[in-house]
This record gives C-alpha cells, structure tokens and sequence, in this order.
C-alpha cells in the first residue's frame, strides 16, 4: 500500500458546481501554492526514501484543468519524486479520453480515481452531474483498460437515491471491480443548491443508522471482490457549523466496521457460547459510551452475551479449539 501525500485544488477544473459540493469547506484548504507544496513534498520524499508513495491531487477534476496548469504543477513535482514514486489523480467522469490517459501515462501517474457518485441515470441528472451511466462505464473501463489503477468514489444519499439505484451500484462494482473504493455519504453544506432543496422539504438525506447500513453492505460486496474501501465518510476536516444536516459523524468509519463486525458476530454466534474478541474488535464495540455493545445485545436478544476478550493468538487458539 502506498503512502499518500495530498494536494489539494479545490473546484479547480470544475466545469459546474454540482449541487451538494463545497469543496473548499471539505477539504478545509485554499489554492494550491505550489512553491510551498514543492517544499513539503520534498521533505515527505526524503523522509520516505524505501517506500511505495504517491503525491495525489484531490479536490477538482485535475483532467478538465489546462494543459499548461497541469504541465505547470507536475512539472514542478516531478523531479522531486524518486523511484518509489509516483501521482495518483482525482478527476470526472467527462474528463477521460485517449489524448489524457496518454499523457498521465507520460507524466508518471499510476492512479486515477473517478468521482463516479452513483451508477444511476437518474440519481447523476439530479446532482448535476452532467453524464450519465453509460460516460460514468466508459471511464472507468478506459482507465482499466489503459493500464492504471482505478479507484472510484460514490455517495450514497444522494438525490432521488433508492433500494434499486443501490442495486445498480453494486451490479457495476462486481462488473468493474475496481482498485479501490471510497465512500462518501451525502450530507447538506451550508451555501449549496443542496441546501435549499433541504430547507424545501425537496430532499431528505439519509439518517446515520442507513447510511452505515449501506456502507458496511458495499464494504461486504467489496471485500469479496478484494476491493479496498480506503475511506468512510466525509473527511472529518469540515467546519460542524457548515454542516446542516445529513448522516456526519467523526468516527463514521469506526461505527461502519463496528457494524461488520457485529454482523460477522452474529453469524458465528452459538447460544450459551462465550464470543472471543481480540482487543481492537473489543475497542469498536466499547468505543462512544458503548454503542455497539448495546447494539450487538440489542440483536442477540434472549441470548446470554459473554465477551472474552484475548489477543488474536489466543483467539485463533480458541477458534482451533472448537474445531
């Protein structure tokens, strides 16, 4: 797994503003001042001399910028990097062609991440995403098929969202099978479009207990394709007073893994047996007051619930031993 060392271009290359996006109050970042950003990739190069390590522009769609501003900025970079490194991009749908993968393919960019959001026909016209499903396709096999590592970004809760759109979702994961994932549950931002459709009543985002639902569903698919879910969650950098509703939560990864693993509990679980927990899988369950302790109780009702918690040697020993 790489090291990541993110640049932030904040709406740079955005053709429209799609109706739930800010992302200057996301990412918490201004423009890219590109002298200072040389100097600490520089110092993140040095300090990683062995490592597998990508320096990632995030936060626009780095394809649709000029070539001059991209030439500008990589070529600034580029002889920082050493031979462990390499770019990884963030970029639209739209903005994938011959002429671009071509020239990522000359600049040393080795990953391309789409912000797909939603597989959808309709969900993608409600969000102004200005494609559709057969663009959102094309791109990421393109990408595929030209050689780079595809990663793809959805965002579930978005407008018109529902049971089939998830559906469609998880057919075209198993269809693609990406490098990774990364999952962002829609939350309503002070100052979009998005905002006034709440204020409404035209949209109802998703609560916190569904969104985590749907999440830990796509990281099961995931991981039984061997998908990487790298994140969950809005990152955590928003302002609170800019968020106006909509399923954020800081430790919204944590709850989703909490999840899995009281479903995998819950699988596993025979009556009057104890549940042996190494202590992470002990933390999730007693982190936040408890929650997904009170939970797992909540599901194994009538059962009698005795956690032992021991280190994972111990708990394979355990498992060997049932066996």
């Amino acid at each position: 797994m790489s090291l990541i060392y993110p640049l932030f271009i904040p709406m740079a290359g955005c053709a429209a503003r799609c109706i739930y996006c800010d992302q200057s109050k996301l990412s918490g970042a201004s423009a890219l001042d590109l002298e200072q950003a040389a100097h600490d990739v520089a110092a993140f190069i040095r300090h990683h001399p062995e490592q597998d390590k990508q320096i990632a522009f995030y936060g626009g769609s780095f394809t649709r910028l000029s070539p001059q501003e991209r030439n500008t900025m990589l070529e600034r970079i580029l002889p920082l990097l050493d031979e462990h490194s390499s770019f990884r991009i963030s970029t639209h749908p739209l903005w994938i062609d011959q002429e671009i993968l071509d020239w990522c393919g000359q600049n040393r960019i080795r990953t391309i991440e789409l912000g797909i959001q939603d597989f959808n026909e309709a969900v993608l016209h409600r969000s102004g995403r200005g494609y559709g499903t057969a663009e959102a396709v094309g791109a990421c096999k393109a990408v595929q098929e030209a050689g780079f590592e595809l990663g793809i970004q959805l965002m579930p809760g978005l407008p018109g969202a529902d049971l089939s759109s998830l559906e469609a979702n998880l057919y075209y994961l198993r269809e693609l099978k990406p490098r990774f994932l990364r999952l962002y549950p829609l939350i309503v931002i002070k100052g979009t479009p998005l905002e006034e459709e709440f204020r409404q009543g035209r949209y109802q985002p998703l609560s916190l207990d569904a969104a985590i639902q749907i999440c830990a569903d796509y990281c099961l698919l995931a991981e039984s394709l061997r998908i990487r879910v790298i994140k969950l969650g809005i990152p955590s950098n928003i302002a609170s007073e800019d968020i106006l509703a909509g399923p954020y939560h800081p430790a919204f990864g944590e709850f989703v893994k909490a999840e899995l693993l009281i479903r995998k509990l819950e699988l596993d679980y025979q009556p009057d047996q104890p549940i042996f927990l190494n202590r992470s899988q002990s933390a999730l369950l007693s982190g936040h007051s408890g929650r997904y302790r009170k939970i797992l109780e909540d599901r194994l009702k009538n059962c009698t619930l005795e956690i032992k918690i021991t280190d994972i040697a111990d708990s394979k020993k355990n498992q060997e031993d049932k066996t």
